[in-house]
Formats: C-alpha cells, structure tokens, sequence
C-alpha cells in the first residue's frame, strides 16, 4: 500500500455568519426573525436559503447543506463547498496572508 500527503494549499473560507452578511450585502430579499436571505450568489454560484441554519450550496458532487457552525470552503479552481467546523479546524490552520500592498515597492 502506498501513503500519500495532502500537498499544503492555502484556501479561503468563510463562516456562516459572514455568508449571511455577505447576502445581505449584495440586496439580496431577506426574510423571518433574523432577517436572513432568501437567495443570493456568492462567487458566481447560487445560494439559497433551506432554514435559518442551513444554506443549500452548488459543489461539483451536488447540492450540499452548509450549516451553522461549518465553514466555507473556496477550492483552488475557483469551487465552493462547506466543510464542517471540526473538520475544519482538524485539517486547516490560519495563515498570514501578505497585502497588496506589501508587494509593491516603493
């Protein structure tokens, strides 16, 4: 049998809140208690709303549920998926990300 390392990729993600934000943000229709959109589109891809807690996502296996407590995930080809917390933070560890503008000289 062979083993094999996941190569280190450094990927984006958000949580459910900022998902939330991020919908309401765009003027997406929102309803209930809290407000929550309807249905919005988060990096060229569909989002709807299936309860106050899940958010249903387009991913290349199908329609997932992403939930409270999740993260999610923007995969290398541009792809999204949720990921649940624990696994999350199982698999992935913060990073510094440099800005723009540490990148030009001056």
């Amino acid at each position: 049998m062979s083993a094999f390392r996941k190569k280190p990729v450094v990927v984006e993600a958000i949580t459910f809140d900022e998902l939330v934000e991020h919908g309401r943000l765009s003027g997406a229709p929102c309803w209930g208690d809290r407000n929550m959109p309807w249905s919005f589109s988060y990096n060229g891809h569909p989002i709807t709303q299936e309860d106050d807690d899940c958010y249903l996502i387009p991913t290349l296996e199908g329609r997932m549920r992403f939930e409270r407590g999740g993260m999610l995930i923007t995969g290398v080809k541009g792809e999204i998926y949720p990921c649940a917390g624990d696994i999350f933070a199982a698999t992935y560890e913060p990073v510094s990300v440099p800005s723009p503008a540490a990148d030009t000289e001056t």
